[in-house]
């Protein structure tokens, strides 16, 4: 942002001023997905479980448990768990660097890749918001996902599209 350009300083008073809007019902069912599924089947094989005789128990939770112990399989899941938590941490910092369109929208995120030293987030930018001033509040971001650092790069040739890096070591 330049403040000698009349129209990045509006465009920067007015982010500041205009409060995010909220998500709607359904947009936040979709966004705690994972948990929501988690809980239901929770809820459901709870009675299930209660039922059977301790030696089923104690097999049923091997089962579940022995293929952590695979360092692959444990890489996998470790990595989805740390993406659920990327998703929520990257909302959270849009709204507190006041990254969002004049409407009050706040990127898409549409597919979160971890890695194993970064994350990559291919973002969905509503209209009036730029991959530059996604990039300007790139170190808040890092900070506020547990990175050094993070690079808004462009998708192919889709300027509503972007990739967000999140370095953290």
């Amino acid at each position: 942002m330049s403040l000698d350009d009349p129209e990045d300083l509006l465009g920067a008073i007015d982010r500041a001023i205009r409060p995010v809007r909220r998500p709607n019902p359904l947009l936040v069912v979709y966004r705690w997905r994972y948990e929501i599924a988690l809980v239901v089947a929770a809820y459901f094989a709870a009675p299930a479980i209660a039922g059977l005789t301790t030696p089923i128990k104690v097999g049923l939770t091997a089962l579940l448990l022995l293929p952590l112990a695979v360092p692959p399989v444990r890489r996998f899941v470790w990595r989805r768990l740390r993406a659920i938590v990327l998703q929520h941490r990257l909302r959270t910092a849009f709204v507190r660097a006041r990254v969002h369109s004049n409407a009050g929208r706040i990127p898409a995120l549409i597919w979160t890749s971890p890695r194993s030293h970064a994350d990559r987030v291919l973002l969905f930018l509503p209209a009036g918001l730029t991959g530059r001033l996604l990039a300007t509040e790139a170190d808040r971001i890092a900070v506020a996902c547990d990175g050094t650092h993070a690079e808004v790069l462009p998708f192919r040739a889709h300027r509503v599209l972007v990739w967000l890096v999140v370095v953290r070591a």
